[in-house]
């Protein structure tokens, strides 16, 4: 099982791993930035695919379904060397799985806002506040209808406190992939051991967003502690800081993989 894919530009290869609602659509400005100096690989994530074409996920679905599939559309690419990998949120939890499963195709990781439930549980940090939304994304299947959307992008630090998702101008942009959410489940069951981050040694970018969710923060901080070639950045605003402050991002993103995590 594959990913779709686009190749763009010439250069030194970079792969981009999108959210897990649009898709690889988020990934579009940045990919035209990129593709002046690099070879720029974005995939589509197989919940989102299947979401737009309103089919069931695969049987035994989880995140390792995208890693195990993200890894043969690399090596269908022909991409052998390490890579520099970029995920943000659900593509975050895909390339943070990817790159524990095959570190040694990894040169660098950056990893915005990822949704890894599985980390806090491991750490003793999984308090009352993650299990209300836990809780939450446990109701995430079957047909996504609009309440249920709006709901998420709450959740998942999309949208202010006070302010309504039908009113946002992405509104429109975000509801036609509404039926990408039903890998919410994955979210919230997938187990993992953190002695794989703790083994993981390349160099790792962490990326937050002001006034995102706290449990997604939570998440960073518990990254951080365990993944000893780590370092933390934070941009404005919300769950999605790479579009909001683009270009201070990639410029952030550039000197990462050119010097990883200074000592």
């Amino acid at each position: 099982m594959k990913m779709q894919s686009n190749v763009s530009g010439s250069g030194t290869p970079i792969l981009l791993v999108p959210g897990g609602l649009t898709g690889w659509l988020s990934w579009e400005p940045h990919s035209k930035i990129l593709s002046e100096k690099r070879t720029v690989i974005r995939v589509q994530l197989l919940n989102v695919q299947y979401g737009f074409e309103n089919r069931d996920l695969p049987p035994n679905y989880s995140v390792r379904t995208e890693s195990e599939a993200l890894a043969e559309t690399i090596n269908s690419l022909g991409y052998n060397a390490p890579l520099d990998i970029v995920g943000w949120s659900y593509g975050a939890f895909t390339s943070l799985q990817y790159a524990l499963d095959n570190p040694e195709h990894v040169r660098t990781l950056t990893l915005i806002e990822p949704p890894a439930m599985w980390t806090l549980r491991t750490n003793g940090k999984f308090d009352s506040l993650t299990q209300k939304e836990a809780d939450f994304f446990l109701t995430l299947d079957g047909d996504i209808n609009e309440n249920m959307l709006a709901d998420f992008l709450v959740h998942a630090g999309f949208v202010k406190p006070g302010q309504s998702p039908h009113e946002l101008p992405q509104w429109t942009k975000w509801l036609p992939f509404r039926q990408s959410l039903r890998n919410s489940l994955t979210v919230v069951n997938y187990q993992d051991d953190k002695k794989r981050l703790q083994k993981f040694q390349a160099p790792v970018l962490l990326v937050k967003g002001t006034g995102s969710s706290p449990w997604l923060h939570k998440i960073i901080d518990e990254l951080a502690k365990n993944l000893p070639n780590s370092r933390v950045i934070e941009f404005p605003e919300g769950h999605g800081p790479h579009l909001v402050s683009m270009n201070e991002f990639l410029m952030e993103l550039e000197k990462f993989q050119q010097i990883g995590v200074p000592a």
